[in-house]
């Protein structure tokens, strides 16, 4: 796997987990709760990574590796609860904005646990995700008024447990077989949500009344994708440019709006898009490394 395709795959998980805000609408529109949402997206995405796994895993199943993956699937399970909490409390745009503090939380985490202060590249691209983020989420224009503080709570937290599953993603069994630790990650964030908040849609009728087909996806966007792409690309990209290229996920739903629910978007949301794209490339782009094989072939001839 090489550097620039697993800065696609997380890319790609980020904007599957964008897509995912599109069905959670639609689903609370349709009067299902943020519990169902949550139980359909890791249950079904358990199963479904299960069934990958079974086919396509070459590591062979350990009970050791459910010990070790506790914590990336605790943290799960917490992202997916505390965040349907959010969103069901505040505003949508406030939500997404309280989550995305896993960027600077994710950076600064992994400072402080390799002793190492964080790159000027990394700074930048910080306080612009941070502007860029206001504006895309069109927070600027509308401002927090009335909060709800148990809202607002929720969110936050659900923006630092975001940044713990990047962070687990890159220091946890880091040369594991994907499908097995995606299968055996999502599997168990099921099953601690469960423990909690036992699935009782899957044996109320819920299922034959819509919920299947939006749980399906919303497992696929919510759980499969993202979870499958981290477990890839971030031992190889590191957890810091992991989290900054997470960011992403924010530009995906301000797309969304625009070209599939045709939602009006203004001209700040839109500046804070590209805003966020450009700060993503910040410490993504090493110039030196694009031209490293050209100037490496030169130093051959020399």
């Amino acid at each position: 796997m090489t550097y620039w395709r697993s800065i696609f795959l997380v890319l790609l998980g980020a904007c599957s987990y964008g897509v995912l805000s599109i069905f959670m609408k639609h689903a609370f529109q349709l009067g299902f709760t943020p519990f169902e949402m949550s139980g359909s997206q890791l249950i079904f995405g358990g199963l479904i990574m299960t069934l990958m796994a079974l086919f396509f895993s070459k590591q062979r199943f350990s009970f050791k590796y459910m010990l070790l993956l506790a914590p990336a699937s605790l943290m799960m399970a917490s992202t997916s609860l505390f965040y349907h909490q959010a969103v069901s409390r505040v505003s949508a745009s406030l939500a997404i904005v309280l989550l995305f503090q896993f960027t600077w939380i994710g950076v600064l985490l992994e400072a402080v646990v390799d002793r190492k202060w964080p790159t000027a590249e990394k700074w930048v691209s910080l306080v612009m995700l941070g502007a860029g983020t206001v504006l895309a989420s069109g927070l600027g224009e509308s401002g927090i008024q009335s909060v709800d503080m148990v809202g607002l709570i929720f969110g936050l937290m659900s923006g630092a447990t975001f940044a713990l599953v990047i962070f687990f993603s890159g220091r946890i069994l880091p040369g594991m077989d994907p499908y097995l630790r995606s299968a055996i990650s999502i599997g168990m964030a099921a099953l601690m949500l469960s423990i909690i908040y036992p699935p009782t849609f899957l044996i109320n009728g819920q299922l034959l009344q819509g919920l299947l087909p939006l749980g399906l996806l919303v497992a696929i966007f919510g759980s499969v994708i993202p979870i499958f792409c981290l477990a890839v690309g971030v031992p190889r990209i590191g957890n810091g440019l992991a989290t900054i290229l997470s960011a992403v996920e924010l530009p995906t739903v301000v797309l969304l709006s625009s070209f599939v629910l045709q939602e009006t978007v203004s001209l700040p949301q839109w500046g804070g898009v590209f805003m966020i794209l450009a700060a993503i490339c910040v410490p993504q782009v090493k110039w030196r490394k694009l031209f490293s094989p050209s100037h490496a072939l030169e130093q051959e001839r020399l």
